[in-house]
């Protein structure tokens, strides 16, 4: 299992009433997404709306997802809940799917000590069938991971790395420099990414390669050739363009209507999240088709 490169926190497609997943959809996203050139697939990630799934519909996605992505790329399923209980049963269905490594993101609703997450994690990590990655998401959860609790938990044999999405830089490289060379620090700030791989990060979690797969995934690999032209002008044709395009509308709902412009119908964002405004919609339209424009002028001078 390689646990470096372009990681897409996939979206998850839904029925046109929003009753269910719509599997034959997600395969074919999936199969777009591979032959797009990524290098991992997140299936129940926060674009992904995890927390609006029950836990049927992660492990339906997580399957289907698996089943599509065959041998070809790596797939690292979100196991994301507050319960230890049912973050391990989630990581158990996860493994019985074929996953390659399992997300778990610091609790939520209830604020906690380091202590106490270091407790958490520690549990969820017993036994634990899978490679586990921390997500560090401070943001939306309330309780940040520091820097030496993320060192303690490395030391945790299944603890293989961390999704971080503070967009700190600073704290990103004091996690890298605290860590083992073989602990994988993912970016999920992709407005930073450039930045991120500067300091050592081994890849991006990235939401816009759902709609620029890719873009993103050549980004990093002109990072790790040293090509520094290459990655400048994917930061500022594609990368900083699309992030700015939903700076105040939420980025699942947002990145769901950027993918259906192009390619699929992925439905509308799940409660509590609302359906875009005409207005939105027009924003993020006119942004995706500066975007394309860009892409298609770049691949017609080479």
């Amino acid at each position: 299992m390689d646990l470096s490169g372009t990681v897409v926190p996939m979206a998850t497609p839904v029925e046109s009433d929003g009753r269910g997943v719509d599997e034959a959809t997600l395969q074919e996203f999936t199969r777009t997404l591979v032959d797009g050139g990524v290098h991992g697939l997140f299936p129940g990630s926060s674009i992904g709306e995890f927390p609006s799934l029950t836990d049927d519909e992660i492990r339906t996605v997580i399957e289907t997802v698996v089943e599509a992505a065959g041998e070809q790329t790596t797939v690292i399923a979100g196991c994301c809940d507050t319960s230890v209980g049912d973050v391990r049963a989630l990581v158990r269905a996860a493994a019985d799917a074929g996953a390659d490594a399992a997300v778990v993101v610091t609790p939520y609703y209830l604020a906690t000590t380091q202590r106490g997450l270091v407790r958490f994690f520690e549990r969820v990590a017993a036994d634990s069938p899978l490679p586990l990655l921390l997500y560090n998401i401070p943001s939306l959860t309330g309780n940040e991971l520091a820097v030496e609790t993320v060192a303690t938990l490395s030391e945790v044999e299944s603890i293989v790395g961390l999704k971080d999405t503070s967009g700190d830089l600073v704290y990103q490289h004091d996690v890298i420099q605290s860590t083992p060379s073989s602990f994988a620090v993912f970016s999920g700030a992709t407005a930073s990414a450039a930045a991120s791989l500067d300091l050592g990060a081994d890849g991006l979690i990235a939401g816009p390669a759902n709609v620029f797969p890719s873009e993103l995934a050549a980004l990093y690999e002109a990072h790790a050739r040293g090509d520094r032209a290459t990655v400048a002008e994917l930061v500022g044709d594609v990368v900083l363009p699309t992030v700015s395009a939903y700076e105040r509308i939420p980025t699942a709902a947002a990145i769901k209507y950027l993918v259906t412009l192009d390619r699929l119908a992925l439905g509308d964002p799940l409660p509590p999240l609302a359906p875009l405004s005409a207005g939105e919609r027009d924003r993020l339209e006119r942004r995706y088709r500066t975007v394309a424009e860009r892409i298609e002028a770049t691949a017609r001078r080479q």
